[in-house]
């Protein structure tokens, strides 16, 4: 149902000094950028930095993953019936997004996502 994680997201206190550490220290090449979010991408990977705010996926500074599916629908029922806790609804998609996504918590509380390209 999951694959290998085809995007990690770092929430970051301040923005700004996460985006210029991964492009100007590291060397990150940026691809895109918006109100709260800054994107890198390596080899169709979305490296993404988030600002931190209120909501539960965003809550505090972590690192979290994101796994690709199929048909996001099915797949978020299947890991609510097996217990997983949600934390979003399924969100995005067109006409604007190129994707949608929802956002889950782990048995310790970590949170990943599910994304569904269209």
């Amino acid at each position: 149902m999951l694959g290998w994680p085809t995007w990690i997201g770092v929430v970051a206190d301040d923005l700004e000094t996460q985006r210029r550490f991964y492009r100007d220290a590291l060397g990150f090449e940026e691809t895109g950028s918006g109100d709260g979010w800054v994107h890198f991408e390596f080899d169709g990977r979305l490296f993404e930095l988030i600002q931190r705010d209120p909501s539960p996926q965003y809550d505090r500074k972590r690192v979290q993953l994101g796994f690709t599916v199929e048909d996001i629908h099915v797949v978020r029922r299947e890991l609510i019936e097996r217990g997983v806790e949600p934390i979003s609804e399924i969100e995005g998609g067109p006409p604007d997004g190129r994707n949608f996504w929802c956002y889950f918590r782990d048995a310790e509380s970590n949170v990943f996502e599910i994304t569904q390209w269209v």
